[in-house]
This record gives C-alpha cells, structure tokens and sequence, in this order.
C-alpha cells in the first residue's frame, strides 16, 4: 500500500486529527439491529484501539449519519486492520464515507 500524502499542516511526527464523517441508508426493519451493532463496534473502537468515539444522528432524509474521531489517519487505520475483518451488517442499503482533517477543534468531551 502506498503511504497517502500528508495532510495540510502535518507533520510525520505531529499527525492532524482525524474524523470520518459515516453516512448510511438502512432498511427501516433493521435499524435497531443496526443502532445496536453500531454501539458495539465504537464502543469496542474506542476501548480496544483507541478511537476518539463516535456519535450517531439522522440528517433530514432519515439517514444515519456518524462522526468518529482519531488521533490521526494512521491509528485509525492500524485500528482496523489489527481488528480484522466483521461480520457485514444487515439492512444496509446504501453507504458512504468521508475522511477529514480537524483543523480547528472546539469540540468538549
């Protein structure tokens, strides 16, 4: 795999905030199920690997939307591959992600 090119205003020894912005479709029969695998799988991102957690909403079209954060793209990344692959959740319908680069964070815990 080839290393991706550095964020603007990163450093290799000073990596950028991470987040990544979820976005999914899901058949309305199985959205507790997916409400529920969602909460174990950041909960387990979190406690297990290091991730900043996650906080799941709906936009004005009934989608789920997600913004998980990491210390940077690389944790996440190691995160996943060290987890290894999961069982593929049911009901999903239509999926997206977008990666993003914190440059102001004025968030609170």
């Amino acid at each position: 795999m080839m290393p991706r090119s550095q964020a603007p205003g990163e450093t290799p020894t000073s990596p950028k905030p991470y987040a990544v912005l979820y976005r999914w479709t899901v058949d309305p029969a199985c959205e507790e199920e997916f409400r529920r695998r969602w909460r174990e799988a950041t909960i387990e991102l979190r406690d297990g690997f290091g991730a900043l957690g996650s906080c799941l909403s709906r936009d004005a079209e009934g989608a789920f939307v997600a913004f998980a954060r990491w210390p940077g793209e690389e944790h996440r990344d190691r995160a996943f591959a060290e987890r290894g692959p999961v069982e593929p959740w049911s009901g999903i319908l239509t999926f997206e992600m977008t990666k993003l680069w914190v440059e102001d964070d004025l968030l609170t815990a």
